[in-house]
């Protein structure tokens, strides 16, 4: 096999969803372990044309070269390979008509891995082409993976929520230890409360809102990234206001399917308790 130059990296940013996907690979990993989601789009380096039906093998290079994944690209160019757990890996292409290509690709930590590979036909002497950009999800730049690994109170992320199934955002909390919801008034969401009956502070991607504070009334389960509950002293410092403990919820990024729009119900929901706290307050 005819092996190329070194890989070219380029720090770019691209938005999720850029490309329309016909064939989805599941994760290979559980959700709560580091891994990567790779993917990426496979052009004519002449004419930048989208190169369908390439033959696409992932490798993984610290285990003597054992094939972590192989797909082919669809009609617009467009692989997905799976989640990878950190290690160095091999993209290896084949197709009719360019010629072969092997880079090597250090994938590490969270997010998605989009690789935009350029193929030069075999007629051409021309070097291929891969670029690497990095997407950080919006759970990870909330520093939410780092408070999971340090193993202080419980949280779920988008994937443990949908496998549950729950009807309300109150029912991803209810069997938290040592947290109840408080029945709602007339008709109203459940206020979460922490052991010994007291109200923990909730956070809103970032945005502390006044208390009490039901979810149900200005979140729906679609709506929600990634959730955590720590109780008293476990309370991360930069959100510790309350001896009491601490919810942080985090809202889906914006451009993924799925989650509803933060409508303006919504907000005069939230901007109506943020109210009512000034009030009792006052």
């Amino acid at each position: 096999m005819k092996r190329a130059g070194p890989i070219v990296f380029a720090l770019l940013h691209v938005l999720a969803g850029a490309w329309t996907l016909e064939a989805q690979v599941p994760d290979t990993l559980r959700s709560d372990q580091e891994g990567v989601l790779v993917r990426g789009r496979i052009v004519d380096l002449t004419t930048q044309r989208a190169v369908p039906n390439v033959s696409v093998r992932l490798l993984d290079l610290n285990t003597d070269g054992r094939i972590a994944w192989e797909g082919m690209s669809d009609s617009t160019g467009v692989f997905q390979g799976p989640r990878l757990s950190p290690s160095l890996y091999g993209v290896e292409t084949e197709a009719l008509g360019y010629s072969e290509l092997f880079h090597a690709v250090d994938i590490s930590g969270y997010g998605v891995a989009d690789l935009a590979i350029e193929l030069s036909p075999d007629a051409l002497e021309l070097e291929p082409l891969v670029v690497v950009t990095r997407r950080r999800s919006r759970l990870e730049l909330a520093g939410f993976f780092r408070r999971r690994d340090r193993g202080f109170g419980h949280s779920l992320t988008r994937e443990e929520i949908e496998a549950r199934q729950p009807g309300f955002v109150s029912d991803l909390v209810r069997t938290m230890p040592g947290v109840t919801v408080a029945p709602g008034v007339m008709g109203g969401g459940g206020v979460l409360r922490m052991r010994g009956g007291c109200i923990p502070d909730v956070i809103l991607d970032g945005v502390r809102l006044n208390q009490p504070v039901a979810l149900d009334d200005i979140l729906t389960v679609a709506d929600v990234e990634g959730i955590e509950v720590y109780s008293g002293s476990t309370s991360p410092v930069e959100y510790s206001h309350s001896s009491c403990g601490t919810v942080l919820a985090w809202t889906r990024d914006p451009g993924r399917s799925g989650g509803s729009p933060w409508s303006w119900k919504r907000a005069g929901a939230a901007a109506g308790f943020l109210l009512l706290g000034f009030l009792l307050t006052g």
